[in-house]
């Protein structure tokens, strides 16, 4: 006790409880770190690099054609080019540079898709989740309709009624992908709005507004970030699987499912056409799974305590 009156034994108390739990915070988060998935983190590093900077890396034009270097093999194989790496399709048209420029186009459909159907599906679960009643029951009937619909199915009646291309594709795709994001935000909602901070606001007078955006959304963020992750893989598939069906993105942009259907033909002769783009799409989808899994291990602190 200090000649104020003040209890420094207390100060000095709280003060070492915030250095321990600033310490420990740290200690968290390098173990998180030593945890990380290198290899698919690269890829991904990879994935992203050539997808925004696709125009500078890429050797060639990826629709150009070139019918007097069409099947050219790739560079290790007998008549193989330093010129095309990877070698060339049907059309003489370059194999990594359609690679190259089909990362931009599938992370940014994903991205896309993301953005509008994910952010509808977090603003519809928070609602369902908060206030419940009839509302709730409307919002969770339409969301298992959306869910309880075949993708592919949907997606054959939406493009033979209003055609195909990049935007009606991320039409397709993001009712389904705000139907995932409202059922899993409503269950962590439905969790958190039970805990006493929300009780507290609520009797001081705390709008219902105020509540979801400070105190259930901060909450239900981390769920949001690792579900937006494991999605950009799913998505990648499903847009891949749509392009592979002549569904999806229409030639000849180079989307890699819809380079793997052109390689069909050829997969005795050159196997490379189709060997390759669903390679790309193998490491993709595994390395957004993998990362999606530790991410969801890293944020979750019942994860952390067992």
């Amino acid at each position: 006790m200090t000649l104020d009156g003040s209890d420094t034994s207390a100060s000095g108390s709280v003060a070492a409880l915030a250095r321990t739990s600033s310490r420990q915070r740290w200690l968290d988060a390098r173990a998180a770190l030593a945890r990380a998935p290198l290899v698919p983190i690269f890829v991904l590093g990879m994935l992203l690099v050539c997808a925004v900077f696709a125009p500078l890396i890429a050797p060639h034009d990826p629709i150009r054609i070139n019918v007097m270097e069409n099947l050219t093999p790739p560079v290790w194989q007998e008549g193989g080019s330093s010129k095309h790496l990877l070698g060339t399709d049907k059309l003489g048209r370059d194999i990594l540079s359609r690679i190259i420029h089909g990362s931009r186009l599938s992370l940014s459909l994903s991205l896309m898709v993301i953005l509008l159907g994910g952010s509808a599906g977090v603003v519809l679960g928070l609602i369902s989740g908060f206030f419940g009643g009839i509302l709730d029951a409307i919002i969770q009937r339409a969301v298992e309709a959306m869910l309880a619909l075949p993708t592919i199915l949907v997606a054959l009646v939406f493009v033979f009624t209003f055609g195909f291309g990049f935007w009606n594709v991320i039409f397709i795709l993001s009712p389904f992908i705000a139907a995932r994001f409202a059922r899993m935000v409503r269950g962590e909602t439905l969790s958190v709005k039970e805990r006493d901070y929300v009780a507290i606001a609520k009797v001081i007078g705390a709008s219902r507004g105020r509540i979801i955006a400070r105190h259930l959304f901060p909450n239900v963020a981390n769920t949001v970030i690792v579900l937006s992750t494991l999605e950009v893989g799913h998505l990648i598939l499903v847009e891949s699987s749509l392009s592979f069906l002549g569904v999806g993105i229409p030639p000849p942009n180079p989307a890699w499912g819809l380079m793997v259907a052109e390689g069909r033909e050829y997969i005795a002769t050159a196997y490379w056409i189709s060997l390759f783009p669903g390679l790309a799409i193998l490491a993709a989808v595994l390395s957004l799974n993998l990362f999606g899994d530790w991410l969801r291990d890293a944020l979750d602190p019942r994860r952390k305590q067992l």
